[in-house]
């Protein structure tokens, strides 16, 4: 019987990962839960776009990122925490590159009341957010005003010319099997960029991302200072990121 919450999500997750598609009552004679248990952690994982649900059962959505919107409204305590516990890592004063991302979002709302902050991002809301206080570089690039950012080598480029102290990036993904991963080629660009032009890069995960499956995979990711999270991954995760070497920081 699987009983905590997170790890029957996972259980699922890695089970859609494998066959596509699943049923109700597999599920839950798989797991030693009740059809009504499985049928709230299915609606919860949809919410969080992590599958989609259809008669009897849910499928695996694509390896595609859930929208700006979705993003923006899961999970919003935990995200909130790891913004925290982020935040309590710039002092004032520093130089910060800051990845797009509801996370990183949710960082520079409480990086408003540092003093003196020099911010590099390609997050037009963390712009906003942090423009009236901070010294704010908006990378150039490829504008996309579904997410509302830029992306693209040019904005590579342009954060490769410059030296932080801090960067903190959001992660696609966090699994066993793949590693850290990350969805969208012309933003996997940039957060290297941001990585390499850091002194101390940290990578921010929340639950929603432990066992999500993404295409493209982070090399060498131990060169991170840790990777912090509103809670912790399952016990292969936590052997992966041992394994490679990547220390990781709880809220």
């Amino acid at each position: 019987m699987t009983d905590l919450p997170i790890q029957r999500h996972r259980a699922i997750l890695d089970h859609l990962n494998k066959v596509e598609t699943a049923r109700t009552v597999q599920l839950a004679a798989q797991l030693g839960v009740t059809r009504e248990t499985i049928r709230n952690d299915l609606s919860h994982l949809a919410d969080r776009g992590l599958l989609r649900l259809v008669y009897g059962g849910a499928v695996r959505v694509g390896l595609q990122e859930p929208d700006l919107q979705a993003r923006l409204a899961s999970n919003i305590a935990g995200k909130t925490r790891i913004a925290r516990r982020a935040a309590a890592l710039v002092p004032d004063g520093a130089r910060v590159a800051l990845d797009c991302g509801s996370t990183t979002l949710a960082l520079a709302r409480e990086l408003r009341a540092r003093v003196g902050l020099m911010v590099w991002t390609n997050d037009i809301a963390i712009a906003q957010e942090l423009g009236s206080g901070a010294d704010v570089m908006l990378l150039g690039g490829t504008l996309s005003l579904s997410q509302n950012i830029t992306i693209g080598p040019d904005a590579a480029e342009m954060m490769a010319g410059y030296n932080v102290d801090l960067a903190f990036i959001s992660l696609g993904g966090l699994s066993a099997a793949q590693g850290l991963t990350d969805f969208d080629r012309g933003e996997f660009l940039l957060r290297n960029a941001m990585r390499n032009a850091a002194t101390e890069c940290y990578f921010l995960a929340d639950q929603g991302k432990f066992g999500r499956p993404a295409p493209l995979r982070w090399k060498s990711p131990q060169t991170a200072s840790a990777v912090i999270c509103d809670c912790e991954p399952g016990p292969e995760e936590q052997a992966m990121l041992n394994r490679i070497g990547l220390p990781l920081m709880l809220t």
